[in-house]
């Protein structure tokens, strides 16, 4: 079984606190990348039998107009999404059509701004620049509380979006 035992953001946090926001951004992309691409590679290689340990039913067929005409463009969406299940996604993603290349450049580019604020948070905390820290933190907290009450409204935004454009 393959799950990540540490959230990804304090990965990202103690990257930047401990190699600084350049090399700890380096770091942590590299590992998103890397953990990104297994997930996804694992979905294409043992397919539904695997997937429906990691991904219950339900959530499945939630996520099933990812597959549809703006599939890319949705699927980056929710990459952008802080607080958002992205191994999940990475392992629907890979039971879809998409390519493994337009895969690899969405989850790495929707992954930045996210990664960027952790790593950024924990090089502040490393410098002892705490007003800032606190403040790159604070909005962090907001980003993440918006998108938590308003998730449904947002995958329903998304889902309706899908909808008419492939009509």
């Amino acid at each position: 079984m393959v799950v990540a035992p540490i959230p990804g953001e304090a990965i990202e946090f103690l990257g930047g606190y401990v190699f600084g926001v350049s090399a700890g951004m380096l770091y942590s992309m590299i590992g998103l990348i890397l953990g990104s691409w297994l997930a996804f590679s694992i979905a294409r290689i043992f397919e539904k039998q695997t997937i429906e340990r990691f991904v219950s039913p339900e959530l499945r067929k939630k996520f099933d107009y990812l597959i549809g005409h703006e599939g890319v463009i949705l699927s980056f969406l929710l990459f952008l999404i802080p607080g958002f299940p992205k191994d999940t996604l990475c392992y629907i993603l890979g039971l879809t059509p998409m390519h493994l290349g337009i895969f690899l450049i969405i989850s790495t580019i929707g992954r930045i701004p996210g990664a960027l604020m952790a790593t950024l948070q924990g090089a502040k905390a490393f410098d002892q620049h705490y007003v800032t820290l606190l403040i790159l933190l604070g909005i962090s907290v907001l980003i993440i509380m918006v998108f938590y009450i308003y998730h449904e409204n947002i995958h329903q935004w998304i889902k309706k979006r899908s909808k008419t454009s492939i009509q």
